[in-house]
C-alpha cells in the first residue's frame, strides 16, 4: 500500500507528463521520420528489464501454464 503522499507525488508526476503530451500535440508531435521504430517505441515504453537467462524465462512460461476443460465441445453434451 502507498501513503497519501506518494499517491499525491504519482499523481503530479502523471499531471506533468500530461502537460508535456498536450504540448507536443499541439506543436505537431515532431518525431524525427529516420529514428528506427524499435527505438522510438524503447524510448516511449522503456525496454525489458530481467536478470534471468533466457533459458530460466522459457522455463518459467512452461512452468506457469495449466491446462483449461474450456474450450471447444466436439458434440452436444445434452443429447446423451
Amino acid at each position: 500500500m502507498i501513503t497519501r503522499e506518494e499517491a499525491i507525488r504519482r499523481l503530479e508526476e502523471v499531471a506533468r507528463k500530461i502537460v508535456e503530451l498536450k504540448a507536443a500535440l499541439e506543436e505537431g508531435w515532431n518525431e524525427a521520420p529516420s529514428q528506427d521504430p524499435t527505438h522510438a517505441f524503447l524510448e516511449k515504453c522503456g525496454g525489458w528489464e530481467d536478470t534471468r537467462s533466457p533459458e530460466e524465462i522459457i522455463a518459467d512460461i512452461y512452468a506457469s501454464r495449466t491446462i483449461s476443460d474450456r474450450g471447444i465441445t466436439l458434440f452436444n453434451e445434452e443429447s446423451s
